[in-house]
């Protein structure tokens, strides 16, 4: 079985194969002035500098360097800091690099702004946990984090730079403004957070989360209990009138986490059955629901996944 194994493995060698390489991605990296602003074309000093996903900490060499207008080169899968300079003005930012082909945008701004000297300096470490409510612990259960890129009254138009999923978030940054998503059993909170440079930064996110315990009754007054369909919408519809669901559950008695709020519970069995309640959730309690169900039109409209 060894001479075989050593035997596959030299074939490899000599068909020029990689057992088990990561396929590095090409990536073009370009400054522009200012956010949608135009390129710039001047020759810039680039510097690319891997993130080490154990430690969360820059490697001590960069992983890729030089001076053009444009940076093209190929970068394994993972986390970097890209430097870009240009006479007196620097500027840093993280960026995530995947499989595919991609082109990023570094932000250059004008050393005579105050924002310039604000955003110089050494990377700042960000450690961040969550709690489900007040006084309750951080959780032990990973969650996902995502770290944005943050524009003034824009939120959404930020790019993805980080993600993890851990119990504790940590982040090597350059200087600035993020959001910083959470994403724990369905449900999603934004934190915005401005990074000094060279400075550590601890944060606990409250997702102010509480349970419905839920459970769907047939006009024969018997629970259901074969497959019943939840949908939790927010209280009030759209313009359009349509709502928006934010869980699901195929479970007949599902216990569904939810933030803080009011919503509307639908539950629906086969074509006909369905039925709607709606209900109130408070940062660490649950509250228990019954769901009468019936025949006939009348269901809320549910806007459809993007």
């Amino acid at each position: 079985m060894n001479k075989l194994a050593g035997f596959g493995a030299g074939l490899a060698v000599c068909l020029g194969l990689s057992i088990g390489a990561t396929q590095a991605a090409e990536v073009t990296i370009l400054a522009v002035e200012g956010a949608g602003g135009p390129e710039v074309t001047e020759t810039i000093s680039w510097t690319v500098v891997r993130v080490d996903s154990e430690t969360g900490k820059p490697e001590t060499k960069p992983t890729a360097t030089g001076k053009s207008a444009q940076l093209k080169t190929k970068l394994e899968p993972g986390q970097y800091i890209v430097t870009a300079m240009l006479g007196k003005t620097q500027a840093r930012q993280a960026i995530l690099v995947g499989e595919a082909a991609t082109t990023r945008s570094i932000i250059l701004t004008d050393p005579s702004q105050k924002t310039a000297k604000a955003l110089a300096g050494p990377p700042a470490q960000l450690s961040i946990n969550m709690k489900l409510s007040k006084g309750k612990n951080p959780v032990k259960d990973p969650v996902h984090w995502e770290v944005y890129e943050y524009t003034k009254g824009a939120t959404e138009s930020g790019a993805l730079v980080m993600e993890q999923k851990a119990a504790t978030g940590k982040f090597t940054l350059p200087p600035g403004s993020y959001v910083v998503r959470a994403n724990f059993q369905g449900a999603q909170a934004d934190l915005v957070i401005p990074l000094e440079a060279g400075n550590s930064f601890k944060y606990t996110l409250n997702l102010y989360a509480g349970y419905a315990k839920l459970s769907a009754v047939k006009p024969t007054k018997l629970k259901a209990t074969d497959k019943v369909t939840w949908q939790i919408l927010r209280q009030r519809p759209n313009a359009p009138g349509v709502y928006e669901m934010v869980a699901s559950s195929d479970k007949p008695d599902p216990t569904i986490m939810l933030r803080e709020g009011r919503y509307l519970a639908v539950a629906r069995v086969g074509p006909q059955l369905w039925g709607s309640e709606q209900i109130t959730i408070l940062a660490g309690e649950t509250i228990k629901k019954k769901v009468n169900l019936k025949e006939g039109v009348g269901a809320p409209e549910v806007a459809a996944a993007n």
